[in-house]
């Protein structure tokens, strides 16, 4: 993981997104970048204004300089207070480099990627405006989008580390394709995973089955000590996530994106949006 691109709105959830940035950063010896896009919170509400105008068609001269000033300001302080703070840690191979673009943050966030290439995107789950909501519109396109792996972190109050990461698996074949990204993306980190797959009491003959043989790939290569697989029978699949995240301190959850129901690509049609919010965890989005 040597570059790590961080999406900013100058929010107060900034400083956690950039506190998990310069964590993984100090492990892996990687390069930020922070971004930000000036107009993401500009909203044009007058529904007489034609479609196809652009934002910057109704920006005043002066208030976009402003704007622009603002922005670069903010940056700047908020750059010097991470390579301060890393300074205090004695640190200083970390490089902090920043990028303002002017347009739409959706579209700028995915072409820049494409030039920068970075390990990892780490954005919020909510911002001014809710304008990073990683449940809304914009973020859930950049996780469908993006070609790189998306960390999404919700307003924690500290970093929680990177020990303990659950994978809820629905036992598909590319099952061992995203668990060894997961591991060579994380392998700097002392990580133990959880892959575990929930079914209705009754009804696991053919999941047990599939998890052997998940658990026979990794068995020579995987330490046992970090790689728990195993299958859950419940009736409350809420209630069995709840107890393995409390019971084993999982700190970040792992799923797949697809260009579907973002909530159903998680963990299945059993989760609603409310119970997602509710885990508050970080979650880490890795395509195939």
């Amino acid at each position: 993981m040597k570059k790590i691109l961080v999406a900013i709105d100058f929010s107060e959830h900034t400083i956690i997104s950039c506190k998990y940035a310069i964590e993984i950063a100090k492990i892996n010896k990687a390069e930020i970048c922070l971004f930000h896009t000036c107009f993401d919170n500009i909203l044009i509400t007058n529904s007489s204004i034609p479609d196809a105008y652009t934002v910057n068609s109704f920006v005043d001269p002066e208030l976009n300089s402003e704007i622009k000033q603002s922005a670069n300001k903010q940056m700047l302080d908020l750059r010097n207070d991470m390579i301060l703070k890393l300074q205090n840690e004695n640190i200083t191979r970390i490089t902090i480099n920043t990028i303002i673009t002017n347009n739409d943050f959706e579209s700028d966030l995915i072409d820049f990627c494409d030039d920068f290439h970075p390990s990892i995107v780490i954005i919020g789950t909510k911002g001014k405006g809710e304008s990073l909501k990683v449940f809304g519109t914009i973020a859930s396109k950049i996780i469908d989008n993006l070609r790189f792996p998306v960390l999404a972190v919700p307003e924690i109050d500290a970093f929680l580390g990177v020990k303990n990461v659950m994978y809820t698996t629905d036992l598909h074949t590319s099952d061992d394709v995203l668990i060894r990204k997961t591991f060579n993306l994380l392998e700097n980190f002392d990580v133990k995973m959880f892959c575990v797959h929930i079914v209705e009491k009754n009804d696991y003959l053919q999941a047990y089955s599939k998890m052997d043989d998940l658990k026979l790939i990794y068995s020579k290569e995987v330490d046992d000590k970090k790689f728990y697989c195993d299958v859950l029978e419940s009736n409350n699949i809420h209630d069995e996530i709840d107890k393995l995240i409390k019971s084993n301190k999982i700190d970040l959850i792992i799923f797949l994106p697809h260009k579907t129901n973002l909530f159903q690509r998680l963990f299945g049609q059993h989760f609603s949006k409310k119970y997602l919010f509710e885990t508050n965890l970080p979650l880490l989005a890795i395509r195939l």
